[in-house]
C-alpha cells in the first residue's frame, strides 16, 4: 500500500495516479451502465491530470508559495498550464484544449450526485443527446475525449 507523502497531502503523482485510476472507473461504469457516474469519473479524471501538470511543472505550486485554487473549472487548469508554457502553438495541443472545453463545458463537480436522468436531461440541453445519439453513445465519447486528454497530458508532465 502506497504511503502518503510527507505533508499528507496531494502531489502531482499523486493527482496522475488518481487521474488513471479515475478514467478506468470510468469505463467501468460505463461498461456496466452507470453513464452519470461514467461521466463524473471521466471528468475527475481530466481535473486530476490537469492538476497533475500543474504540480509537476510550477514550482511555485509545488513549494506552496502559489494556490492551486482553482476549484473543478477545467478551463482555469488549462490555462495555468498553458501560462507555463507548455502547450504548442499548433498540432496535438489544439486537441487538448478542443477536448478540455467540450469536457469542461459538459461535466461538473457535483456531477457525482447527479442522477443519470439529471444529466442526461442536461446533456440533451446541451445538444450532446440528441436525435441520433443516445445518453451511452454520447458518455462513451465523452470518455473517450477524456482519455485522449490524460494521453497527451502524460506528454506533458514529462515535458
Amino acid at each position: 500500500m502506497a504511503k502518503p507523502n510527507k505533508s499528507g497531502n496531494l502531489d502531482g503523482d499523486d493527482y496522475r495516479k488518481g487521474a488513471l485510476e479515475r478514467l478506468d472507473d470510468a469505463f467501468i461504469l460505463l461498461r456496466a451502465g452507470q453513464f452519470a457516474g461514467s461521466a463524473s469519473d471521466a471528468g475527475r479524471a481530466v481535473e486530476g491530470m490537469l492538476r497533475a501538470i500543474i504540480w509537476k511543472r510550477d514550482s511555485d505550486v509545488r513549494s506552496g508559495r502559489k494556490s492551486l485554487e482553482t476549484g473543478h473549472d477545467l478551463r482555469e487548469l488549462l490555462t495555468h498550464i498553458r501560462n507555463l508554457g507548455l502547450m504548442s502553438q499548433a498540432g496535438p495541443d489544439d486537441d487538448l484544449e478542443e477536448q478540455v472545453l467540450r469536457i469542461g463545458r459538459l461535466w461538473f463537480n457535483n456531477m457525482r450526485f447527479a442522477s443519470s436522468k439529471f444529466v442526461e436531461t442536461r446533456w440533451l440541453g446541451l445538444g450532446e443527446v440528441r436525435k441520433g445519439r443516445t445518453f451511452k453513445q454520447a458518455t462513451e465519447m465523452f470518455c473517450v475525449a477524456a482519455a485522449r486528454v490524460l494521453k497527451r497530458c502524460e506528454v506533458l508532465c514529462q515535458r
